[in-house]
């Protein structure tokens, strides 16, 4: 089986949840489908090659000088795969070309952008509903990370249950452990100190930042004297706002509000953190949750979309639209130490549901679906 990948999420400068997650999958790959060969197709080189095995993975470099009207996503990529014989091509970002000339996996990982849309929806949301309902319509298979998700493109865009499949994500593993000198390093670079609370904010209104902030301001007087919530992930006008919102409800000492956290400070914060809270309004999948519970950390998180099908009976679920629900879980976490460990429990038995090697099974039946073949192996001969 030969498969043409879309990989620029994997050698963008900074890789994100998508790029973090699909790189983990075809690292996979090789374990439940070792005849398989990827070539993974980018417009910018990224120190990648050394973390996927050759000659299973080839990166190659297809380049559009005055690319315009998307056409490298239209017709450049497709023709680069029929061209060199791809048996299947995947597009793992929630997009797909209109020209399908072999058969296409398409990934979609959520459908936040119609969900939390203006009305009248903006170009961008509207080009992003015509690619949903294109792969909806032509794609050979598409997979998706949670059954939330594939139950809302059967749903709301008539996609074919035979052709949808769920591939989980799973967490990246047990962070390693926190010696003293880094520990003390965190404490003031983040200006916090035990016991915390985590939350990655954002601008973006589903992240509920806002509504965290004032959840805390609502917590007993002498928790909040002793603990501090951490919030990261936040740009300069967005701590701004924040800052204004914490000093008008007299919580600025102990909110501490910060950027972007470097990438390997993020599974340190997350198991020196005493809680997650993490009440998003929608989400495809909700990774940091199994982060957490890899962490050994508790979580708050919201009962809306994907979150209670990955959180279980693993964490507190909260209705992330009433503040005052959010205020008692982080009293409840912050004070009563027996029930914080038995969802730390939980949550590491939750854990054994989600695994990459799983995911890279599933996603590999998906691919044999689109090529409409229960053997690989033969095919893989055929194709050599």
């Amino acid at each position: 089986m030969r498969i043409a990948l879309d990989a620029r999420t994997i050698y963008a400068p900074q890789r994100r949840g998508i790029g973090k997650s699909l790189l983990e999958l075809y690292r996979h790959l090789p374990d439940v489908r070792p005849d398989w060969r990827v070539t993974a197709y980018h417009r910018s080189a990224g120190p990648v090659e050394d973390l996927l095995p050759a000659p299973y993975f080839t990166p190659r470099m297809i380049e559009m000088p005055g690319d315009r009207f998307n056409a490298w996503d239209r017709f450049r990529l497709p023709f680069a795969c029929r061209r060199d014989r791809a048996d299947v091509l995947h597009c793992p970002a929630n997009h797909c070309p209109d020209w399908m000339p072999i058969p296409t996996i398409v990934t979609i990982h959520d459908l936040i952008p119609l969900d939390m849309a203006d009305d009248p929806p903006d170009k961008p949301v509207q080009r992003f509903d015509k690619s949903v309902r294109t792969a909806c319509r032509k794609a050979s298979a598409i997979t998706c990370p949670s059954e939330y998700t594939r139950g809302r493109l059967i749903r709301d865009m008539n996609a074919d249950p035979d052709r949808v499949f769920v591939t989980p994500w799973s967490d990246f593993g047990k962070p390693p452990s926190v010696d003293l000198q880094r520990r003390i390093h965190l404490f003031e670079k983040y200006r916090v100190e035990p016991p915390f609370v985590l939350h990655f904010g954002a601008a973006e209104s589903r992240k509920n930042t806002r509504r965290v902030i004032e959840a805390w301001a609502g917590l007993r007087k002498l928790i909040k004297n002793r603990a501090r919530l951490l919030i990261v992930g936040l740009d300069s006008q967005s701590q701004a706002e924040l800052s204004t919102c914490a000093a008008r409800l007299g919580i600025e000492s102990s909110v501490v509000l910060h950027g972007f956290a470097d990438e390997q400070d993020v599974p340190a914060l997350m198991r020196m953190a005493d809680v997650l809270v993490y009440p998003s309004l929608s989400e495809g999948f909700g990774l940091p949750i199994l982060e957490a519970f890899a962490a050994g950390t508790a979580v708050i998180t919201s009962d809306r979309t994907s979150l209670p099908e990955v959180a279980g009976d693993a964490a507190q679920i909260v209705d992330p639209e009433d503040f005052n629900t959010i205020t008692k879980a982080m009293n409840k976490l912050l004070t009563d130490q027996v029930y914080r460990r038995e969802l730390v429990r939980r949550g590491l038995s939750q854990l054994r549901h989600y695994s990459w090697h799983r995911a890279a099974e599933a996603f590999a039946l998906a691919v044999e679906s689109a090529t409409e073949t229960n053997t690989p192996r033969r095919r893989f001969k055929r194709a050599a």
